[in-house]
């Protein structure tokens, strides 16, 4: 592949200094990074806060007036474009914003052949996070050196519908299929999926923890094949039932249906749900992605698997003190 060479341009009116740096250490793990412009009215108090930040990274500010309505947005765009004529060193940008409105600059640079990243909040538009070859939530950045946790507004598809997908385009004549190629097909049908987003700092270790799904055929340090197993479900076809909470640990936890036990976790809750501090007696509705196999020589491998956790009804708390909590 090609080796990428940036150039940053930071909406400084939509985005916030204290992501900067962790921004630009996102964008080097792609490619190296030419030239790092932020576009604001420096004139205006509440831009105080970029000035340490543009020393520290030696990024350079871009003076726009307030003369109307996007003014620093448009002379962005102009120079992007001019960039991308001017510049053959430079073959990608990243857009820093949570704006739609940049999603025509991105498709254009991108009909123009470069590689275009975006950087945003959860609430950046879907149009410009598809326009992008790759999305990054800054929340994952920000929460990068911490303990990983489930992220409220994480994808809203069902993660085994997107792996399978992803596995299944990526996937050749029955082969199994490389791990690189599998993250190229996810960010095809996503841009914005992160591993992190569903608490695993990267794409092999989120891989292997869906065992129910995956098996691994070979690995070293540095390849990784894998295989969808025969009895996965296909997303889809799966049938849905209703059952109660027995156990909630955290970020995972245990339904019962008729005497069987189903295991989920936060990314198989749907996001209306995900905040909620599941207890013991939650009454839910879910699908099933894995049967329970009672003959299994295992705990683990006897559960069922559940995903699209729709909460139904929650247990009175009076009863609840002495239960786990998330």
């Amino acid at each position: 592949m090609e080796s990428l060479t940036f150039a940053v341009l930071v909406d400084g009116e939509n985005a916030s200094p204290k992501d900067f740096i962790g921004i630009l250490r996102e964008v080097e793990k792609k490619g190296d990074v030419a030239l790092k412009r932020v576009y604001a009215d420096w004139t205006m108090p509440h831009q105080s806060g970029w000035k340490d930040v543009l020393h520290e990274t030696g990024a350079r500010p871009m003076q726009q007036f307030n003369y109307g309505k996007d003014a620093a947005d448009h002379a962005l765009i102009m120079d992007a474009i001019e960039l991308i004529m001017d510049t053959p060193r430079l073959n990608a940008v990243c857009i820093v914003s949570s704006d739609g409105g940049f999603h025509t600059l991105a498709l254009r640079v991108r009909e123009k052949g470069l590689y275009v990243m975006g950087v945003g909040k959860r609430n950046t538009p879907e149009r410009l996070r598809r326009a992008c070859h790759h999305f990054v939530y800054t929340d994952l950045i920000e929460s990068e050196s911490q303990e990983p946790v489930m992220l409220e507004g994480a994808d809203e598809v069902c993660l085994d519908d997107l792996l399978i997908r992803s596995y299944e385009a990526a996937e050749v004549e029955g082969s199994a299929v490389y791990l690189g190629e599998m993250g190229s097909k996810l960010k095809r049908f996503d841009p914005a999926f992160d591993p992190r987003s569903y608490s695993f700092p990267t794409l092999k270790a989120l891989i292997k923890a869906n065992d129910h799904l995956f098996e691994t055929v070979s690995e070293t340090n540095d390849r990784f094949f894998f295989r969808l197993k025969d009895e996965a479900v296909k997303a889809g076809s799966n049938e849905v039932l209703e059952g109660s909470v027995t156990k909630w640990i955290s970020h995972y936890g245990f339904i019962e249906v008729n005497e069987d036990c189903y295991y989920f976790a936060k990314p198989n809750v749907q996001s209306k749900h995900r905040t909620h501090r599941f207890r013991k007696g939650d009454r839910v509705r879910f699908a099933v992605s894995k049967y329970p196999n009672n003959s299994a020589a295992n705990a683990a491998d006897s559960n069922g698997r559940a995903v699209d956790v729709e909460l139904l009804s929650v247990v009175n708390e009076s009863r609840s003190k002495d239960l786990e909590v998330a």
